[in-house]
């Protein structure tokens, strides 16, 4: 299974030249993401159903797919500790000038 679905073009991260694309998961997440050599950088998502464990289950599968899985600019705080507890560490890079936060897993760490 192709955790990502089909990936589609957004207007607006074609107009910012992000590369970031629609996605609509097979587990009942929708969101922007783009695949990386290895891995994944995810922008937002957004489950179909909220309390159902879509998204726990989104990334078991995004693991078994991916070597690194990074989901950028996370402000909700029950997400960020669930994504501590899924074992992603807090992440801070430089990107085209702006300093942008998120977190981060890779293979091999949790």
């Amino acid at each position: 299974m192709k955790i990502l679905g089909t990936l589609t073009l957004d207007l607006a991260s074609e107009i910012l030249g992000t590369g970031f694309k629609r996605f609509s998961s097979p587990t009942g997440i929708d969101g922007l993401a783009k695949e990386i050599e290895g891995g994944v950088e995810i922008l937002a998502v957004d489950a179909s159903i909220r309390g159902m464990g879509f998204f726990r289950n989104f990334i078991k599968h995004c693991k078994e797919e991916y070597d690194t899985i990074i989901l950028w600019e996370v402000w909700n705080p029950d997400l960020a500790e669930a994504l501590v507890r899924y074992g992603f560490q807090r992440v801070d890079r430089d990107i085209r000038g702006e300093n942008v936060s998120g977190y981060e897993w890779k293979k091999g760490s949790g």
